[in-house]
């Protein structure tokens, strides 16, 4: 079974979440606004979205609420690994944001996982992980977030 069937296992298709998928501090009048994330994904599947709109929108990893962002993740995952130049700096948000397991912001997100579910995000992180995630230690940051998530701690 390859890594994205196991992403797919992992992450089974459930009814996408409901307004509002974005963090309200990024709607304020003085803030950046969503970049279209909203219009992009709101009810839709994490399946259903093109290889061309998560690379497009990938800075609303950002920006989702934790329940939006626990839905989307495997979306990104799973063209990291499709269309590894055009996505190439995915696999690099998703080490950042997951080695920053501390911060309470990520930590909402991060512990939304279940034990599968962190165990393919782990071996995605193994697959993806190049010698400045190593050297800067956020592959071993992330997987500690992940192991962290795992134990419910």
């Amino acid at each position: 079974m390859t890594l994205i069937a196991r992403i797919e296992q992992a992450f089974r298709i459930t009814p996408p979440p409901v307004a509002p998928i974005v963090e309200a501090g990024y709607l304020r009048p003085d803030a950046q606004g969503d970049e279209g994330a909203t219009e992009a994904f709101l009810g839709k599947t994490w399946k259903s979205i093109s290889a061309e709109l998560l690379v497009y929108h990938r800075s609303a990893m950002s920006m989702f609420t934790p329940r939006a962002h626990h839905y989307y993740f495997p979306a990104f995952m799973s063209v990291a690994l499709e269309l590894r130049s055009e996505a190439e700096d995915i696999p690099d948000l998703i080490i950042y944001h997951l080695s920053l397991h501390h911060d309470s912001y990520w930590w909402e997100r991060i512990r939304l996982f279940d034990g599968p579910q962190c165990n393919v995000i782990a071996e995605f992180v193994g697959v993806v992980s190049d010698e400045i995630h190593g050297e800067s230690g956020e592959s071993i940051q992330a997987l500690a977030g992940l192991e962290r998530a795992r134990q419910g701690v």
